[in-house]
């Protein structure tokens, strides 16, 4: 039984749901709200979409996996495909409800993220076999839990937004300055956060690159000739989306401080000249990890910016330790001894 709970937490990766987390807290903080049970359940909620996403992409991927994470495979095949579905459709269903104890807005938002992640890997839409659209509802695993922030006190930060963009158009009297800067800072940082999670789409991508290609699925690396040319052209989004946080400080949306957290780019782009020399799934998938450890530093860092409160302080060190004890206790999926030692194309 514990073995099987262990292989399950495996497959959810808590890892890698750790920046749904900090962004749940960053669209939170948007809000001004208190640390109540309210943002408590919040957070759990932010927690399951990318761990029920991770669970749900494993029992769906195994014929690619079964190429680029064999390890994986093996791992789906101990718990049971049909338990792991039973299990994600039950988890759903809890998360269904816990959006509902939240409101209406929030219970609209997981009803989509809850789909969302299902159509990810699943037919009829299947969107990570299309490329952009595979790389746009990627990025809903940070979006969707910055987006439950708000929902979580939801306060009237949207209708003040639909207002100023109706006072643009002359149409209706335009909200108090500060109520809609406050409303234009939320939406600005939606698409930072939409823009920066497409790239560490293309970046994730890479690894998988010999095996999706062989299983014949369209991905951002697999539409390029070569594997180098897919980690080349990640390397460049992901440059090219860390550094178009200076637009929100340009257009005065965030303070110059929060261009402190770009520091975090000089050992990303180390880590992109690593994917473009790895030589094969096994080294992609050692940057691979580097690289959500990467990603999460930087958007703790920038909640810590943008809103340096204790809880933040304590959500940022708790994200750390869950990366750092998952890696110590091999807690994860994507372990080197689960990738193909078969050399990328």
């Amino acid at each position: 039984m514990m073995d099987r709970v262990r292989t399950l937490i495996m497959l959810g990766r808590p890892r890698t749901c750790m920046p749904g987390v900090l962004a749940f807290a960053l669209g939170y903080s948007y809000t001004g709200g208190g640390v109540t049970a309210r943002m408590a359940l919040g957070g759990v909620l932010a927690f399951s979409i990318g761990f029920c996403a991770n669970l749900h992409n494993a029992a769906t991927d195994v014929p690619e996996d079964s190429r680029n994470l064999p390890g994986r495979a093996r791992l789906v095949a101990t718990v049971g495909h049909a338990r792991l579905m039973a299990f994600c459709r039950v988890l759903g269903g809890l998360m269904l409800l816990g959006g509902l104890a939240l409101g209406t807005y929030f219970t609209i938002l997981m009803t989509l993220a809850v789909v969302g992640l299902h159509q990810y890997s699943a037919p009829p839409v299947r969107s990570k076999g299309r490329p952009l659209l595979g790389l746009w509802v990627f990025a809903q695993a940070v979006v969707f839990p910055f987006l439950f922030g708000w929902t979580t006190e939801p306060g009237g930060m949207l209708e003040t937004l639909v207002a100023s963009i109706g006072a643009t158009l002359h149409v209706g009297a335009a909200p108090p300055w500060q109520a809609a800067w406050q409303s234009w800072r939320y939406l600005g940082m939606w698409f930072f956060l939409t823009l920066w999670f497409m790239a560490k789409g293309c970046f994730k991508n890479v690894p998988d690159y010999a095996g999706d290609r062989a299983a014949g699925l369209r991905t951002s690396a697999t539409v390029f000739a070569t594997r180098r040319d897919a980690a080349l052209a990640a390397a460049i989004a992901t440059g090219a989306a860390y550094l178009s946080l200076g637009v929100l400080v340009a257009a005065g949306l965030e303070r110059p401080a929060v261009l402190g957290a770009l520091v975090w780019l000089f050992p990303v782009m180390g880590n992109c000249a690593r994917l473009v020399r790895a030589a094969d799934p096994s080294a992609g998938n050692d940057v691979l990890r580097a690289d959500m450890a990467l990603s999460t530093g930087f958007i703790a860092t920038l909640l810590l910016l943008v809103a340096p409160r204790p809880v933040n302080v304590a959500l940022a060190v708790g994200a750390g330790l869950v990366i750092l004890g998952s890696d110590l206790v091999g807690l994860d999926s994507r372990r080197r001894q689960d990738a193909s030692p078969a050399k990328a194309a």
